[in-house]
């Protein structure tokens, strides 16, 4: 939870709440509502409208751009640091200063609660019985100086001990106003009030409006009174009387006969008679009514509400500029075949938004046809915000490539040994390196086995339709028996890439010295007699062959149905997942990258199947050990559990900068 964005929140919230109560404080006045079962009215509508401020209009929305997001990072751990001493910010204690003042407040309710409870019980009944009797349990208390009335159910009206020193009339007129709360359902009112109370303990207008609502439903109940008895001196006998007791502590949540802060108040509303047409008091209301509406129209945009950030994690060197606000947007990733031909510019396209933000067309102003797809793809998924009248916007993407810096100078190693004595003799060799290189950036090639005099046993090509199968396989270089030469794989690699840039090529030798090669598109679905096994990647450190063979993946022999999904869409159902570790040798080498797998993942969740789609040599293993003990939920297909294909991307990372450079 983002504590800064609550407190934020609260703090507008608060501001809105007093700039409303202090526009809308007038209203009464300037409309002339002078009756109080109308005044009664508009001020429980302010506090309604305070409590769904927030529902006004919708929330703003910051945009948070990040980096690329890798779903698994293996980072070598730095030199430990040690640990700063513990703060808590000073957000963090407000806000816990609200919430025990929050607590308190209830705590203080329910103490009421129970006061209630035990006066009543050591209360003794009124006598002679009133006629008023039978719509409440009207009791004698020698702990109270004002009568109190609470209770829904089983209602119950306490009197101070005095009562029955007072004059009959003064009497009648107690009782009567008491009755009037209980036929009302006042207290429940109450209860609803005193709760607010406590959780805006700290806001000075909700104390005053709540004031005023007490204010105004005492004056409702006192012109009721005078209208069923006809004794307007005899009640205002009855609040003197009253008034004239010695205070003693509210008892709250129960409405109390008078609060002398209101005496003065009520007695001039007693005398004055004050009527008005049910015309006039209706359109007066509803004018104070729509005046309301506006001013809380106004004050949300005064203090506007902030929701959580989007993050949005666009690719790297991918910067935008969305051309007005955004409530939510989709990432943009630079195009790999764009980045591999050094490629790069500004994207100018024209979105047309509807009346609720969406983009609904995009057109292409300016920019690298390379490039253009990618972010019009983006756009088309953006949401802009409905604050300007504009059905237009102009989005600019910069896609810009690093710098191209000198090449550093590079060290070929033997691949990755497999014995005692070639791991020392390695080991040697990565000494000899790090002192010779002083300091500065030296790369690191892994020498892949040499596939020269092999002989080529299978061609396996996934992804592509029976046509495109053939396509490809009539333009390759080699075929099923042939010897690899030198440059055969060079070769078939150009080839691959020119027919489509996005297959993968890999190779998996036997223990017969036999070579099967196989050509996949990234995702697709593999079935029969062959998979991948190491792919030949390229970037600094060169071409790379994975030399972990991996095992067929035949069809389920008993019909379970198998689908494709996505990685970053199973990682969400991760139940285990123990953490590759870093290889000694990598890190002393200096070796970073990620190792992409596919992985079949069985009914129960198990991952049943794994091989290397493209990765480093000395950071393959350390993958396959870890990824091979994770386990998933199981995916359901019509409620019944199927085989999953997915890809799987471990990402290993050095955190402590690296001498020697990949």
């Amino acid at each position: 939870m983002n504590l800064q964005l609550v407190w934020d929140n609260l703090v507008a919230y608060s501001m809105q709440i007093g700039l409303l109560v202090g526009l809308a404080a007038f209203v009464p006045a300037a409309l002339r509502l002078r009756l109080p079962a109308s005044r009664l009215a508009y001020w429980h509508i302010l506090l309604a409208a305070c409590l769904l401020l927030p529902a006004v209009r919708p929330w703003k929305q910051a945009v948070v751009t990040l980096s690329a997001y890798v779903p698994t990072a293996i980072t070598a751990p730095a030199a430990p640091q040690p640990a700063p001493a513990p703060t808590v910010p000073p957000t963090e204690i407000a806000l816990i200063l609200l919430g025990v003042g929050t607590v308190v407040r209830l705590g203080w309710l329910a103490t009421g609660f129970w006061r209630l409870a035990r006066l009543r019980r050591h209360s003794r009944p009124l006598r002679p019985v009133s006629s008023w009797s039978v719509e409440a349990d009207i009791r004698i208390s020698g702990a109270i100086s004002s009568p109190v009335t609470f209770g829904i159910l089983r209602p119950a009206v306490l009197l101070p001990a005095n009562f029955s020193e007072l004059d009959e009339s003064v009497q009648e007129a107690i009782l009567c106003h008491e009755i009037l709360h209980v036929r009302r359902r006042d207290w429940l009112f109450t209860l609803a009030e005193e709760l607010v109370r406590s959780v805006f303990w700290y806001h000075p207008a909700i104390w005053w409006l709540l004031g005023e609502i007490g204010l105004a439903r005492e004056q409702v109940v006192d012109r009721q009174v005078v209208e069923l008895t006809r004794s307007r001196d005899q009640y205002l006998d009855a609040l003197l009387a009253i008034a004239g007791a010695k205070p003693r502590l509210d008892l709250a949540p129960a409405p109390l006969f008078l609060r002398k802060r209101h005496l003065k108040q009520r007695v001039v509303s007693i005398m004055k008679e004050v009527r008005m047409s049910k015309t006039r008091s209706i359109s007066s209301l509803a004018a104070g009514l729509g005046i309301l509406a506006l001013a809380c129209w106004l004050v949300t945009a005064t203090f506007p509400l902030a929701a959580a950030p989007q993050l949005v994690a666009d690719g790297p060197g991918v910067t935008v500029d969305t051309g007005g606000a955004v409530m939510h947007r989709a990432s943009i990733v630079y195009p790999e075949a764009a980045r591999a031909k050094r490629i790069q510019g500004v994207v100018t396209l024209e979105a047309t938004v509807d009346s609720s933000g969406n983009v609904v067309d995009t057109r292409v102003i300016s920019g690298p046809i390379e490039l253009r797809r990618a972010a019009q793809q983006s756009v088309l998924n953006w949401h802009f915000a409905t604050d300007t009248s504009m059905n237009t916007r102009q989005v600019k993407v910069n896609f810009e490539l690093p710098a191209q810096s000198a090449e550093p100078p590079v060290v070929v190693l033997p691949v990755a040994p497999t014995d005692a004595a070639s791991r020392a003799a390695f080991e040697e060799k990565m000494k000899e390196v790090r002192a010779s290189a002083n300091g500065k950036p030296v790369t690191v090639r892994i020498a892949p086995p040499s596939l020269e005099g092999k002989r080529v046993s299978q061609i396996s090509i996934f992804g592509l339709s029976d046509q495109g199968r053939n396509d490809l396989m009539s333009r390759l270089p080699v075929h099923m028996g042939d010897t690899l030469a030198a440059d055969t794989m060079d070769r078939v690699r150009a080839v691959v890439r020119e027919f489509d840039e996005h297959l993968n090529v890999g190779t998996v030798a036997n223990s017969s010295g036999e070579v099967a090669l196989n050509i996949q598109m990234p995702g697709s679905s593999v079935s029969g007699g062959g998979f991948i096994g190491g792919t030949v990647g390229s970037g600094p450190m060169g071409n790379i062959t994975g030399s972990t063979p991996a095992a067929a993946v035949p069809p389920a022999a008993d019909g379970t149905k198998r689908i494709t999904i996505g990685g970053n869409v199973q990682q969400a159902k991760l139940v285990a997942q123990p953490k590759p570790v870093y290889p000694p040798l990598a890190k002393q080498a200096r070796i970073s990258g990620v190792v992409h797998l596919q992985a079949l993942i069985g009914k129960e969740g198990n991952v049943i199947n794994l091989a290397v789609i493209s990765g480093h040599p000395l950071l393959i293993p350390s993958a396959l050990e870890a990824v091979q003990q994770w386990v998933y939920q199981k995916t359901l297909l019509n409620g019944e559990p199927v085989e999953v294909m997915t890809q799987i991307d471990v990402n290993y990372t050095l955190s402590d900068g690296p001498p020697i450079q990949q």
